[in-house]
């Protein structure tokens, strides 16, 4: 991919914050705490005028930006099996380790799947959002890919 000059004043710095539409915040929250060690910054949870909590801010380890868990029953519905994020880990190592975590709090996960490249682990969150986690680590030709699992399915 070639490069392209940019002007300093145009650069993007970094990713601000991730928005996921959720239908339950409380629901998503518990889910994201418990499954990738969100943090919840209490002081910049939004309310509306009647003090009613609309969107939970948090902090999820190794993500770099904030993750805004957003009360928005319908667009979370119409992104049913959307894979909306690919997150990486080293090794098929740390896949195996991540199974393990999934299966102690419950989530729902595809355990290790081969693709063309390398390994990943689809979660569906509480809304059916698809999240995967690929290794960064590549397996060569020998290892059949499994393209055609249901978990690739969006």
């Amino acid at each position: 991919m070639a490069s392209v000059a940019i002007d300093d004043a145009l650069k993007i710095e970094a990713l601000r914050t991730l928005k996921f539409a959720v239908s339950d915040c409380d629901k998503s929250l518990a889910f994201y705490e418990k499954t990738f060690f969100a943090q919840r910054i209490a002081a910049a949870d939004h309310r509306d005028a009647d003090g009613n909590i609309y969107a939970y801010i948090c902090q999820v380890p190794g993500l770099g930006t904030a993750l805004d868990l957003r009360l928005l029953p319908a667009h979370a519905a119409a992104a049913k099996k959307f894979d909306v994020i690919s997150l990486v880990v080293p090794t098929r190592d740390n896949l195996e380790a991540w199974v393990k975590h999934l299966d102690a709090v419950g989530a729902s996960h595809s355990g290790i799947i081969p693709t063309r490249l390398s390994w990943c682990i689809v979660v569906e969150d509480p809304d059916g959002r698809k999240i995967k986690i690929f290794a960064r680590q590549g397996h060569g030709p020998e290892v059949e890919s499994d393209m055609e699992n249901p978990w690739f399915d969006n």
